[in-house]
């Protein structure tokens, strides 16, 4: 089969502050980028995608399949994401594969126990939601997997502390929620992981998108919604003045 025939996968991050964009064929990622600095998503994205399909020549056509983060996260990051999965949905026929952010973040920890040969039994994730309140999930390892103990969840830290303390069990900490405010999930069964592992990466959205896509997990264009953190603050801003007035 020619280069012009076959077909590669791609995975976009857009949810937090450092964006990336990963290209592979079937579970080989092939290439990863990340953006030059933090919320640069609307200006690097199509630069970065163009960069990686020009290093094999290979046209958009040829991407089959696209892994992207749905949310929760950035309002303007998850937008763009779900907006140009649409587009190409419409243009060449890709399929769509919505990923839950934090089930991208949790693919971290994995990194973590790979690079550091530490062992985590258990792993919390957390992304900041403003207002007091953080989007997280907690996730125990089972032989070479990641199962998800509790489901992605808008909480405060009080309730995640207490999860954790109710079973006992060491946990690590990742996200970029503990980026101000780490100290809030600060107790004696807690452990920040090393920051560099805090960010989610279009390579860990690749690696849950392709077992998605195996299981037969595709997102209809016609209904993908994003899920984000929390409503634009002009938005919330409007709606309270609505219900004050």
């Amino acid at each position: 089969m020619s280069n012009s025939e076959q077909t590669y996968r791609l995975a976009i991050e857009t949810s937090g502050r450092v964006g990336s964009v990963a290209l592979g064929m079937g579970n080989t990622i092939l290439s990863e980028s990340s953006f030059s600095g933090f919320m640069r998503h609307n200006a690097e994205l199509f630069d970065v995608m163009d960069g990686l399909l020009s290093k094999v020549n290979i046209r958009p056509g040829q991407i089959d399949r696209l892994y992207i983060t749905s949310g929760p996260g950035s309002f303007t990051g998850i937008r763009i994401a779900v907006t140009l999965s649409i587009m190409m949905a419409y243009a060449v026929n890709t399929q769509i594969v919505a990923v839950d952010t934090l089930d991208a973040l949790a693919q971290n920890a994995v990194a973590y126990c790979t690079q550091t040969g530490s062992w985590l039994t258990r792993a919390a994730c957390i992304l900041d939601a403003k207002q007091g309140r953080f989007f997280a999930a907690l996730y125990e390892r089972s032989g070479d997997r990641w199962e998800k103990l509790l489901s992605s969840t808008l909480l405060y830290p009080e309730e995640l502390m207490a999860r954790i303390n109710e079973d006992n069990i060491p946990v690590g900490l990742l996200g970029e929620g503990l980026t101000y405010y780490a100290d809030r999930f600060s107790g004696p069964l807690t452990r920040p992981l090393d920051e560099a592992f805090w960010s989610v990466t279009a390579s860990g959205v690749y690696t849950v998108g392709q077992k998605m896509a195996e299981q037969g997990h595709f997102a209809d264009p016609y209904t993908l919604v994003p899920a984000y953190i929390r409503k634009p603050d002009a938005v919330e801003k409007r709606e309270k003045d609505r219900a004050n007035t």
